[in-house]
């Protein structure tokens, strides 16, 4: 069985400081009140824990993103735009 990979709080800052302090999907501001740990491929899609599979969103962002994948959450919001763009 493989070992699981080890992913630091430095690496978690390094990555962070990366994205310069900016949420991977939606550019909000991160603080450490809003900042959430997110696998860019699910766990549940076949996703590992590891530094390359990490990226640092907006808690809210997380939430609502789930376990869908990147192309499924950005179609998603892209359909609620839209559909919200066409209410009176």
């Amino acid at each position: 069985m493989p070992t699981p990979a080890t992913v630091t709080a430095k690496m978690i800052m390094e990555l962070i400081e990366r994205q310069r302090f900016r949420c991977a999907l939606s550019g909000r501001e991160l603080t450490p009140e809003n900042a959430s740990l997110d696998h860019i491929v699910p766990l549940s899609r076949g996703g590992t824990h590891e530094i390359s599979n990490l990226w640092v969103v907006d808690q809210q962002v997380n939430a609502a993103k789930s376990t869908l994948t990147v192309e499924e959450f950005v179609a998603m919001c892209r359909e609620i735009t839209v559909r919200h763009a066409k209410s009176p």
